[in-house]
């Protein structure tokens, strides 16, 4: 008998409850259960039980990491996202500058293929590739590139099949072509097995997060995708066994390092039951995971808030088990400096070498709540997978449009709640940063943030001030007050307060505001003068009661439109 259980007597689920009522006053304990955007109620008291849904065959075996002794040796493989939409020297330096911090794989993003051939020379100079991965981002030219890179390794006597080289291709991303599906498989039928990368196809679950789909879409997206690919290839007389271990899923790790947990292990779990129904073994054709903090979790105000966000994402992949790990640089948005880079690479270095994460396999195996987190969430993809597969599959999916309605509807629900005030962003919409904000790249646009909106009331604010007067009839302090300066913080408007008096009509008149919240009483109650200055801001609507705003269902459409804001695009998912 160990020491702890000397010490502690062992307590059943009852003993449990009771003594979580007792805290509670009597109160039920599932009054502090929670629903995540899935639906998928979050218990305090959770219970632990195997998946009913999943095939018999999901077992323990698949959460490890793809190759268990590399994993426990050096780590998972820290992959640094570089935007290569530069000239190719400035890029080179970028990829140099992560190589020398320890990086193992570079994730080039926005690659263009016009000139790539005559550029990969420049790009690449000084690169070891034996030594180093190259991965590739999800694009419709993709065949384009790896066709440019295969001739540059055979130019320094190197093949495809020997280098760390990821194509990662997927027919169904957010804004592929499907004719990449059968593009990809005939590409592995026909060409010679050493241009033919071990890392051909990659499920790109992180890109569609980022368009706004739920976690349990997103998963469930990556199956269907991947199962679509085996079907094709069977269709065309190809060994799944042969083609497993060039499957691959990219995945988001959101803020929550728990649901990032699960995540993971989820998604092996659910793999597991694909490979079984396969007639394979799930222990010899484990998943690649490349776990990729979210990017839709970032704001432009209080950008190092993002440090936090992305710190807690990546402890949440490293102890899921993820193969690969990608965080972009804090500041990424706005372009992004050489401090966010080295800062988003030595995060995972302090993980694996003075945390000692790598060094434990499923070290969350056993854990409770992420056993019935885990168990809770794949039962949700699995059962939304089969869905998938009973319509047709991911190729009918993608060419319904379904992928892009799911993450669009997501997103819209999404920012509804930022609007109504009910989902937190630190530095957003609690505690508010008044900084300036800079604009979001192009690139990074089709990113679904919910934090967007309020920047885009902020810009508006910033480049045309309202002016806002906030009076007050009593002399008694009122507690209305505080809390408009702090919904009015939110769109980066600072109200001037003024104490109601004899000359008050005369002071609305010379201030001339824009808007005037009333923070105690009636209109009706004021001095005739008073409302005399008021008269034409009551007629178009621009006096208001502190109640009116204070209790309003979406505060944030109030400050749009002080500011002549439209938030239709983000009311419907489109931004």
């Amino acid at each position: 008998m160990s020491s702890t259980q000397n010490k502690f007597p062992s307590a059943s689920r009852e003993d449990w409850r009771a003594l979580v009522s007792a805290t509670l006053q009597g109160v039920d304990p599932q009054n502090l259960n929670r629903l995540d955007e899935d639906g998928l109620e979050i218990e305090a008291l959770y219970g632990i039980g195997a998946p009913q849904t999943l095939p018999d065959a999901t077992c323990a075996i698949t959460r490890l990491p793809v190759n268990p002794a590399v994993h426990i040796a050096n780590g998972w493989d820290i992959c640094q996202p570089v935007l290569a939409t530069a000239a190719p020297q400035s890029t080179n330096q970028l990829i140099l500058h992560g190589l020398q911090d320890g990086v193992g794989t570079i994730w080039l993003q926005g690659l263009e293929t016009g000139n790539l051939a005559a550029d990969l020379p420049t790009l690449m100079q000084g690169v070891i590739l034996p030594a180093v991965g190259i991965a590739l981002d999800a694009s419709d030219d993709v065949l384009v590139q790896m066709a440019a890179f295969a001739a540059f390794a055979r130019s320094s006597n190197h093949r495809l099949s020997a280098l760390r080289f990821q194509a990662n291709i997927d027919p169904f991303a957010p804004t592929a072509d499907a004719a990449l599906l059968d593009q990809g498989l005939d590409y592995l039928a026909a060409a010679d097995a050493a241009d033919v990368p071990t890392g051909l196809f990659r499920a790109q679950g992180w890109h569609w997060h980022n368009r706004g789909m739920t976690a349990v879409q997103e998963l469930a997206y990556s199956l269907a995708s991947l199962t679509e690919i085996l079907r094709h290839a069977a269709a065309q007389g190809l060994d799944p066994a042969d083609l497993a271990p060039r499957l691959s899923v990219s995945l988001a790790l959101p803020a929550d390092l728990f649901d990032g947990i699960a995540k993971c292990r989820a998604l092996r779990q659910c793999w597991g039951g694909v490979i079984t129904a396969l007639g394979l073994d799930p222990d010899r054709h484990r998943l690649f995971i490349q776990a990729a903090v979210s990017l839709r979790m970032f704001s432009l105000a209080d950008r190092e808030v993002n440090i936090l966000r992305t710190t807690t994402a990546l402890l949440g992949g490293a102890i899921g088990g993820a193969d690969q790990l990608s965080a972009h640089p804090h500041d990424c948005l706005t372009g992004g400096d050489a401090m966010g880079r080295r800062l988003a690479r030595m995060q995972q270095h302090l993980l694996i070498e003075e945390s000692g994460l790598s060094r434990s396999l499923d070290p969350a195996g056993g854990a409770g709540f992420i056993e019935a987190r885990t168990n809770q969430l794949a039962a949700a993809v699995w059962d939304l997978f089969q869905q998938i597969e009973a319509d047709g599959g991911a190729l009918v999916a993608h060419h319904a449009g379904r992928f892009a309605a799911w993450a669009k509807t997501a997103a819209a629900r999404r920012h509804a709640k930022v609007a109504a005030g009910k989902l937190t962003l630190v530095g957003v919409n609690l505690q508010p940063d008044g900084s300036i904000l800079d604009d979001v790249l192009p690139y990074w646009a089709p990113v679904r943030r919910p934090a967007a909106a309020i920047e885009a009331v902020r810009r508006a604010a910033a480049k045309a001030p309202p002016r806002i007067l906030l009076l007050q009839q009593q002399l008694m302090p009122v507690p209305q007050l505080a809390k408009l300066r702090a919904l009015f913080a939110i769109g980066g408007m600072q109200p001037v307060h003024m104490q109601l008096d004899d000359t008050s009509g005369k002071a609305v008149d010379t201030a001339r505001p824009d808007l005037v919240v009333l923070l105690d009483g009636e209109f009706d109650q004021l001095d005739a003068a008073v409302l005399t200055a008021l008269s034409a801001l009551r007629n178009a609507g621009k006096a208001l009661t502190a109640a009116i705003l204070l209790d309003a269902s979406a505060p944030l459409d109030l400050l749009a439109d002080i500011v002549d804001v439209s938030l239709t695009e983000f009311r419907e998912g489109d931004a």
